[in-house]
């Protein structure tokens, strides 16, 4: 396989310019690459926002996904709320605080966007958007089928 497309479907080389973009975020609030990951989950996730639905991304192991959340409540970033239908599911909040972290965030993801896709043409970025559908489709089964 072409190394480019084994960097790429790795994503080593995004890894290290989304790790370069944050670092002034993670200075600043004083946050883990786990906590910005989490937060800008949460964020997008609408009622899908508890910790085992952060733990299906696959990105992080239960430990990690504890910690971040333990450190977020003790910075006011996140709330706990009891699932009204199952007492024992707690439901993770952004408070205003973190939404402006969430802001941020998001402005330094659309600038990695623009980056990253300089260049490629809107038929490029459709048949990109199939073809990593495809991909991670074939991953989360290879996944669940421990093929």
């Amino acid at each position: 396989m072409d190394w480019m497309l084994e960097g790429l479907l790795q994503g080593t080389q995004f890894q290290k310019l989304y790790n370069r973009r944050i670092e002034d975020l993670r200075r600043e609030y004083n946050l883990r690459k786990v906590d910005i990951d989490i937060l800008y989950f949460l964020y997008k996730s609408g009622e899908h926002n508890t910790s085992k639905d952060i733990g299906d991304l696959n990105l992080f192991n239960k430990g990690h996904i504890s910690q971040s959340i333990g450190r977020m409540e003790e910075q006011q970033l996140i709330y706990a709320v009891r699932d009204q239908a199952d007492r024992r599911c707690m439901h993770i909040m952004l408070t205003d605080k973190a939404m402006k972290v969430v802001e941020e965030i998001t402005v330094l993801r659309k600038q990695m966007y623009n980056i990253i896709l300089k260049g490629v043409t809107q038929e490029e970025r459709d048949i990109l958007l199939t073809v990593s559908r495809k991909v991670n489709d074939n991953i989360r089964e290879a996944l669940e089928h421990k093929v």
